[in-house]
């Protein structure tokens, strides 16, 4: 009776064991009881990727990555291989782009898969399928060199320019002729000036007289009472009204 007794507990013992080691599994690693099929993914560098990694498909969850190993490829360079279990019916080109990428700055690390050329080969059981260089670290490298190459050639540029004899000459000979014109400009505004006061006082004097002469004043204002000569003298002053410069002494 005893002996019965140990059999059976050590016969429940065994089966809950197993009933826990089944959950185990299954929690661990429930995408083994899905359909699917698993392809290999070889990177140079994962960049902080681990098993369990979400694999997603132009950003769906298709899968995950089930391990990861360093392998030496057929001419001797190491490389990391990965293997991702991918959800039947999730149709991945043989030509896809795969890359590591991130949720963010400091967000989950995840495998994407860029859809290749459609109507292309697709992917099978045991497919390989070599990844580009992480994003993040490509895109910095390649922005921050074309950058400097830029600053490089426009520093090269400023420096072959300035440093230039001709281009030091020039330069000189500009300010100089700039300061020539200045100083004959600000000679001919003050000529314009003397010459503007000149014609402002021929004007005053020509009306006093031609005031003068309509009064009959002298021998001559009484000529000019005759309607023709005030005329002419009149035209004439209103010819120098309108152009003063007439006046002006031509050197």
């Amino acid at each position: 009776m005893k002996k019965e007794s140990l059999e059976w507990k050590v016969g429940l013992f065994v089966f809950l064991a197993l009933v826990s080691l089944t959950m185990l599994v299954v929690r661990a690693g429930d995408f083994y009881l899905k359909p699917g099929y698993s392809i290999r993914l070889v990177f140079n560098h994962v960049q902080g990727i681990d098993k369990g990694s979400p694999v997603k498909l132009a950003g769906v969850n298709v899968g995950e990555l089930t391990s990861i190993s360093a392998v030496r490829n057929e001419i001797g360079e190491t490389k990391v291989e990965t293997v991702a279990r991918i959800h039947q019916g999730v149709y991945i080109e043989n030509d896809a782009e795969v890359r590591i990428n991130s949720t963010g700055m400091l967000g989950e690390k995840y495998v994407e898969i860029l859809p290749g050329t459609a109507g292309s080969q697709t992917a099978s059981e045991g497919s390989v399928l070599v990844g580009m260089p992480p994003v993040g670290m490509e895109k910095i490298t390649e922005s921050g060199s074309r950058l400097l190459d830029k600053l490089q050639v426009t520093a090269d540029s400023i420096n072959s320019v300035v440093t230039d004899p001709e281009f030091k000459s020039s330069v000189k000979n500009t300010f100089s002729k700039a300061s020539n014109t200045f100083g004959h400009a600000e000679v001919v505004a003050k000529n314009l000036m003397e010459a503007t006061e000149d014609i402002k006082d021929a004007a005053k004097s020509a009306r006093i007289i031609l005031a003068r002469l309509r009064d009959g004043e002298g021998t001559v204002g009484r000529l000019l009472k005759e309607d023709v000569i005030a005329k002419d003298l009149e035209a004439f002053v209103k010819e120098i009204k309108e152009h003063p410069w007439k006046l002006l002494k031509r050197e």
